[in-house]
């Protein structure tokens, strides 16, 4: 039982994880583009690691079961996928040993647990290495889609802004709505304020690029935010609109704001970073 034990932790080490005081992201390389869209729609890199991980556990599975045999078959899976995907980015080379895949369909063959442990733990090693120096940047590059090539007609100036331009423009209507409002200037308040919520209803072009099925669009702008976007029309409507009235509903179309970011500002980021 406990060189049992020691080959679940051997073969865990293929599920990184990642624990560092600071995280220094590389750009990836240029050929990895090949295997993600736009280029690839099959993810030929990405299946790879499933296939080399799930390989990885389903021969601990087997020989956990003493099913030898299908250890084995599994064992080869993973060397052939190893050797494949180590000539798929020629940047990586080095990262992969071909060497230690054969050397652990090897130790599978011979049956032998502690053979099986070690070469775990060699042929794992090269995998954590990869996955800690480029997992993060990768998923935040290739897993999240680009905002680049999206583009906004801006409800106010009638103008195609990229996205980026667009949310500039509209957090600044925003803060010159709040600006008016503690100046108490009603009326240039009112203008701020109209363009804002013009703006902000507009991002539902954006979000329906992507977001395809309506339930994952409403589920951040939903009618909450339409309700707060319209109760704030109303307040400015009046002569002398309630600064604590807006400044609440504005509280709630924040909350959303917050939400979109959470989930895609850190992404849009980082691939404008490597972008330049």
């Amino acid at each position: 039982m406990d060189k049992v034990k020691l080959l679940l932790g051997a073969v865990a080490v293929s599920s990184v994880v990642i624990a560092a005081e600071k995280i220094i992201l590389k750009k990836p390389p240029e050929s990895l583009k090949r295997y993600y869209p736009p280029q690839s729609q099959k993810f030929e890199f990405l299946s790879n690691m499933y296939l080399m991980s799930t390989s990885f556990y389903a021969v601990n599975l087997n020989i956990n079961e003493g099913n030898w045999d299908k250890a084995l078959e599994w064992a080869e899976k993973l060397r052939d996928a190893y050797v494949k995907t180590s000539k798929m980015v020629p940047e990586w080379k080095e990262y992969f040993k071909p060497e230690l895949a054969e050397n652990f369909v090897k130790a599978v063959q011979s049956k032998d647990v502690d053979k099986v442990v070690q070469a775990s733990k060699r042929l794992g090693r090269t995998c954590s290495k990869c996955h800690q120096e480029n997992q993060i940047a990768v998923k935040l590059v290739f897993h999240f889609p680009s905002f680049e090539e999206i583009k906004l007609e801006d409800p106010v100036e009638f103008t195609e802004l990229k996205t980026g331009d667009y949310m500039r423009k509209l957090s600044n209507s925003m803060k010159a709505l709040r600006i008016y409002l503690e100046q108490g200037d009603t009326e240039k308040a009112q203008e701020a304020g109209i363009n804002f919520v013009e703006r902000a209803r507009g991002l539902r072009a954006m979000c329906s690029k992507c977001h395809t099925e309506k339930i994952s669009e409403e589920a951040i702008l939903g009618k909450k935010y339409e309700d707060a976007l319209t109760r704030i029309e109303e307040v400015l409507s009046g002569d002398n609109p309630s600064k604590e009235e807006i400044y609440k509903h504005l509280t709630l179309v924040g909350s959303a704001c917050t939400k979109c970011h959470n989930v895609h500002l850190i992404p849009a980021m980082v691939q404008e970073a490597f972008a330049k």
